[in-house]
């Protein structure tokens, strides 16, 4: 049965855990193994999970570790896309109009699949890779739900950290510097050139206009993660809970229980805005398939 609202969204509790979990990250990147040849994923694996996703076709989900993608089934989450278990998957993003295709990024490599995820090609054309595992070490990825040609990729470190693809991750161009380190961004809706950031100081808008970037702040709160839905409805997760917004003006909360675990983020389908999807510290699925109205754990 459905979990039902209880009149309260996400506490404090819930953003400790999601910096918790980004420290935790960091510190044991030097100890992991990231061949890890491990078939199943279970709480307190020597891993680390960076994204989320529903799976190519929607019928279940991929997460995107240390040591991987892993895909949830009958309760259990068991290694997939084989190809990249090497790999420590930190952006994924699946073309809704052709789920054969999908781009996948992280620390070292962007990696492009045209075949469901059977073989894949590198796609850093145009990002900075000399300096090989370590770049391009591209943490963050958002595809533009209007057209999926056209991708942002954010990098790691100081300088020039914001590259655009307009043809699928073929070539990638320069766009510029993101000054604030994000844990997540998003193309704004119906507005191709800009970018939503979630950051440690607030949540920002950047409107990338004659090769320049202009920064403007929506928000003061902590933002851990952003997700646009079909209809271009913007939510996201920060300090006070999970927000939605049609105009990055006026919010409106959305009340969330998890019986007490904590999440790891907030996606949602490609296709249907109903559907939304969390994933817990525990690895387990909530999914919502009323626009979050109410939350069932999937078993």
């Amino acid at each position: 049965m459905a979990s039902k609202k209880k009149g309260s969204s996400l506490s404090i509790g819930w953003v400790f855990s999601i910096v918790m979990i980004g420290i935790l990250g960091v510190a044991v990147w030097g100890i992991i193994n990231r061949t890890s040849s491990a078939d199943e994923l279970k709480p307190g694996s020597a891993t680390h999970p960076h994204v989320f996703s529903y799976s190519a076709d929607e019928s279940t989900v991929w997460l995107g570790t240390h040591t991987g993608v892993y895909e949830y089934n009958n309760g259990k989450w068991l290694r997939t896309l084989q190809p990249l278990q090497s790999n420590d998957v930190m952006g994924l993003e699946i073309d809704p109009t052709n789920p054969e295709k999908m781009i996948v990024s992280g620390h070292g490599f962007v990696k492009r699949s045209l075949d469901g995820g059977k073989t894949w090609d590198v796609a850093e054309d145009g990002l900075p890779n000399k300096q090989k595992p370590n770049e391009p070490d591209a943490h963050l990825l958002a595809m533009d739900t209007n057209n999926p040609e056209h991708l942002y990729t954010m990098l790691a470190g100081p300088g020039d950290n914001l590259y655009e693809s307009n043809n699928g991750g073929n070539t990638w161009t320069k766009v510029g510097v993101i000054p604030q380190a994000a844990y997540s961004i998003a193309i704004a809706p119906g507005q191709s050139s800009s970018i939503i950031a979630g950051t440690e100081s607030g949540l920002y808008r950047y409107d990338i206009m004659d090769n320049n970037i202009k920064e403007t702040k929506i928000g003061n709160e902590p933002t851990f993660q952003i997700f646009i839905t079909p209809t271009g409805e913007i939510i996201t997760m920060n300090e006070s809970g999970v927000q939605r917004s049609n105009d990055l003006t006026t919010w409106k909360p959305m009340l969330v229980d998890l019986n007490g675990e904590m999440p790891l983020g907030i996606k949602g389908s490609k296709k249907d805005a109903n559907r939304l999807l969390i994933v817990t510290e525990r690895y387990s699925v909530f999914e919502s398939k009323d626009g979050g109205e109410s939350w069932v754990k999937t078993k």
